[in-house]
């Protein structure tokens, strides 16, 4: 079915790049409702800092209690320790999907300023486009980093940086859905802290 959609925002778009970008707003506009759960459990998260830090004190040797105490306390406010996950697994399979397109036939001997949707940077080191790709997810992840709540843990800053990794070992395809996602994340992002 997937493949069906993309053809036909490419007949109608006459791009496939542009078919990626129109399928991955789709998605992510989808996907809205999740992610504004996510900012209020950051935001209940910030709030519950200095009780999370006591309980992780108290409970330091017991991480069982310590899961229980903490999801105890997320509860009370509404929200949980997973909330701000759900975007994230609930694209994982359109994610999933969409790369076994990107990777296949459909959108072989398309291109985006020259270079084929299939083309990976890996393998063609002085693909131009490819390195566009990594500079935008660079860009992105670097304003997403600066974004983040005081006292952000080193791993969710780092993280951050995984698709500027992942896109040199995708499909220019898939970069373009990347590069999508990730703007309508700082964009989102932005407009949710405000």
């Amino acid at each position: 079915m997937l493949h069906h959609v993309l053809v036909l925002l490419a007949s109608t778009t006459g791009s496939v790049a542009a078919a990626i970008v129109i399928a991955t707003l789709a998605v992510r506009a989808a996907l809205l409702p999740l992610s504004l759960r996510a900012y209020r459990a950051e935001k209940v998260r910030a709030r519950l800092a200095p009780q999370l830090t006591a309980l992780r004190e108290r409970h330091s040797k017991d991480p069982v209690a310590l899961a229980e105490k903490t999801t105890e306390l997320m509860r009370a406010e509404g929200s949980g320790p997973l909330a701000g996950m759900l975007p994230m697994l609930a694209q994982a399979p359109v994610i999933w999907l969409l790369y076994r397109e990107f990777s296949g036939d459909a959108v072989r001997g398309h291109s985006l300023l020259g270079a084929d949707l299939t083309a990976r940077l890996l393998d063609h080191p002085a693909l131009l486009t490819g390195w566009l790709i990594v500079a935008a997810l660079a860009a992105i992840a670097g304003w997403n980093v600066r974004q983040l709540p005081e006292g952000s843990p080193a791993l969710v800053r780092a993280l951050s940086f995984g698709t500027v990794v992942f896109a040199v070992f995708t499909p220019v395809a898939a970069g373009i859905y990347l590069v999508t996602s990730g703007l309508w994340t700082a964009v989102e992002r932005f407009v949710a802290r405000r």
